[in-house]
């Protein structure tokens, strides 16, 4: 839903494998993932308990001693995303469907980022006592666990991205982000299509840095595991340095080159964004406004719902 706005563009500048900044994806399911249709929305959300459980125990293998807790700060956490979370969506999603009509510019798109960005945040410092109190039973088998299913993705990236030729992977690239704009839009034109082959031509696909960038993040979590299981501190004290890696992953990066790309990737992405809509036919305007009245109608359907 509003989040997978963000999630589509973020795709084409960077890539973030902390399990703090991936997990808002499963914990609010319907919110951060692709749905394409009033139906699939629905019968996502309404599995999203079993569907975030399932994918979190495939990085860090519960324990049966740890699985009733896990099952019952989901549901709690799905059920405050309900009742809190919803209703603000559906106001964001009006407001982005009134810009749409208007053809917004960089500053309109940055501000969407902004509020979806701080939207995924609030989901996670909101389930930052339940991520302290797993953090702080986790045991070295799991850590261990949790490194090899961080290897596993890197290994499935390198074989996906990095093993391609610079001109298949441009290739990929482009039909990619063809394939998200017609998803939007119904169709893209040829000029469109155009567009697109001149902002890669520009901004040709870093996947090699992508991975580094990724690699540190879960490097960064690994150490964190390890420091606290080794020095064994208190709740308080461990929700701290939980809450300072969730704030982490949402701040730029600490090398002045790193965040240079990253800035002028994401004013390069919302260039891109503003120029396709321009162009946009009022036929693929209302492509996309239709969509979002989807994901609108869906968040009204959980509100509040058990």
């Amino acid at each position: 839903m509003t989040t997978t706005l963000l999630q589509n563009l973020n795709r084409h500048t960077n890539v973030r494998s902390s399990p703090f900044r991936r997990a808002r994806i499963l914990l609010v399911l319907a919110a951060l993932t692709m749905l394409g249709s009033c139906s699939t929305a629905r019968l996502g959300y309404s599995n999203a308990d079993t569907l975030a459980y399932w994918w979190l125990d495939g990085y860090v293998d519960f324990r049966s001693s740890q699985k009733a807790k896990v099952k019952q700060d989901i549901a709690r956490l799905l059920s405050w995303h309900r009742s809190t979370q919803l209703p603000q969506y559906v106001q964001a999603l009006t407001q982005i469907q009134s810009t749409l009509v208007a053809n917004p510019g960089s500053v309109e798109i940055e501000a969407t980022f902004k509020q979806v960005e701080q939207f995924s945040q609030v989901v996670l410092l909101r389930a930052l006592p339940e991520l302290t109190d797993f953090v702080l039973t986790m045991d070295e088998s799991q850590k261990a666990y949790l490194a090899r299913k961080f290897e596993k993705n890197n290994e499935e990236f390198r074989d996906k991205y990095m093993d391609l030729a610079p001109e298949k992977q441009a290739k990929a690239r482009f039909k990619k982000i063809v394939k998200q704009a017609d998803e939007w839009l119904g169709s893209v034109s040829r000029e469109q299509e155009a567009i697109i082959a001149r902002y890669l031509d520009k901004h040709p696909p870093n996947y090699a840095q992508w991975l580094d960038d990724g690699i540190a993040r879960q490097r960064g979590v690994l150490q964190l595991l390890t420091q606290i299981q080794t020095e064994k501190p208190s709740r308080e004290v461990a929700q701290t340095m939980v809450q300072r890696m969730i704030l982490a992953a949402f701040e730029p990066s600490e090398q002045a080159d790193r965040r240079a790309q990253s800035d002028a990737s994401r004013v390069a992405m919302q260039q891109l964004i503003g120029a396709i809509i321009r162009i946009s036919t009022q036929e693929q305007k209302t492509h996309a406004q239709n969509k979002l009245q989807d994901w609108i109608d869906d968040c009204k359907y959980f509100v509040g719902r058990k």
